[in-house]
């Protein structure tokens, strides 16, 4: 709990020295994932992201380099995601914890041995009101696993967006299907359109057919979009 309250204060004295110029000295840009899942955009050139789960950064040829501090986007820790058409991105890096709050888990326990992690993200909704994605993922190490995420968002009022998330995940050495969700709210403030707050509870991932006990988080986020000149 000190942990996360310290988080928010320094988020907090951040967001207050950014607000201050922002009107007339950042370009805004855009995340380019839900929770936990990736969207299957890719960000232009020179666009940052700074934000928990997701600090990333646009490189030409539709290259984007990529890293989670916090839990993991596409149940990968560092790695890179390319922008095969606006639809669709493959990604790949090291699936291995940097911080978790909690136990971990989503596919990377914190007491896991570091893994090679893959994805494939394919937007199969696309619309002004509503978006979502589908990712099937693979780790291979210690443990190899095999599974599929799905991500959708919905943009229901100009100030905040509806964000849920299903995800499974098969270890294919133990055997055993393990299955998580997610939900929540996306706050992107039309006076600051470079900031996003993320909201939401999740379910952390449990081994299906056992008695492992169920666990619930609170998930939060802020997130810088901007353009670096």
């Amino acid at each position: 709990m000190k942990t996360i309250t310290g988080i928010i204060i320094a988020t907090s004295v951040l967001i207050v020295t950014v607000s201050g110029w922002a009107q007339t000295s950042i370009t805004p840009s855009q995340p380019t994932h839900y929770f936990y899942t990736p969207m299957s955009k890719v960000n232009p050139p020179n666009h940052l992201v700074l934000g928990f789960h997701e600090i990333s950064f646009g490189l030409p040829a539709h290259l984007q380099i990529q890293a989670s501090i916090m839990d993991n986007i596409g149940r990968t820790n560092i790695g890179a995601k390319y922008g095969l058409n606006e639809n669709l991105a493959i990604g790949a890096g090291l699936a291995h914890s940097i911080i978790h709050i909690g136990r971990g888990v989503h596919g990377i326990p914190s007491w896991a041995p570091a893994r090679l992690g893959a994805y494939c993200s394919w937007g199969f909704l696309n619309s002004p009101s509503f978006e979502a994605a589908l990712t099937p993922h693979t780790q291979i190490g210690s443990h190899v696993s095999l599974g599929c995420d799905i991500g959708l968002m919905a943009d229901v009022h100009p100030v905040w967006s509806f964000i849920w998330e299903i995800g499974s995940s098969v270890d294919l050495t133990d055997n055993a299907l393990y299955l998580n969700t997610d939900g929540g709210l996306r706050i992107h403030p039309t006076s600051l359109p470079f900031l996003n707050f993320d909201f939401g509870i999740d379910l952390e991932e449990f081994k299906v057919q056992s008695d492992s006990e169920m666990t619930a988080t609170i998930y939060f986020d802020v997130l810088f979009s901007l353009v670096v000149r």
